[in-house]
């Protein structure tokens, strides 16, 4: 009752008690250099180049779009790129 079955993005599973999971929305970088984009498209600035693995907290996504946050940067990468989201 007071655990949940996590997954990482290796694929290891295993339990871990609520008290130590957050409810901030975040997601993992799986592609290598994925761009911040200004707006939802790959025609807008790009502000940043994320590596791979990087964490990153959602602001909000769209269809094929999430509004990021990482450190200093925000804007919007390909949701394809993203490793965690429901």
């Amino acid at each position: 009752e007071n655990f949940r079955k996590i997954r990482d993005h290796e694929n290891n599973s295993g339990w871990i008690h609520i008290s130590q999971l957050s409810k901030k929305k975040a997601a993992i970088t799986i592609e290598e250099n994925l761009i911040i984009f200004s707006k939802p498209s790959i025609y807008s600035k790009p502000s940043v180049i994320l590596k791979k693995g990087r964490l990153c907290k959602i602001l909000k996504c769209e269809e094929k779009w999430c509004k990021v946050k990482v450190e200093n940067y925000k804007g919007w990468v390909e949701k394809r790129g993203l490793w965690g989201l429901l």
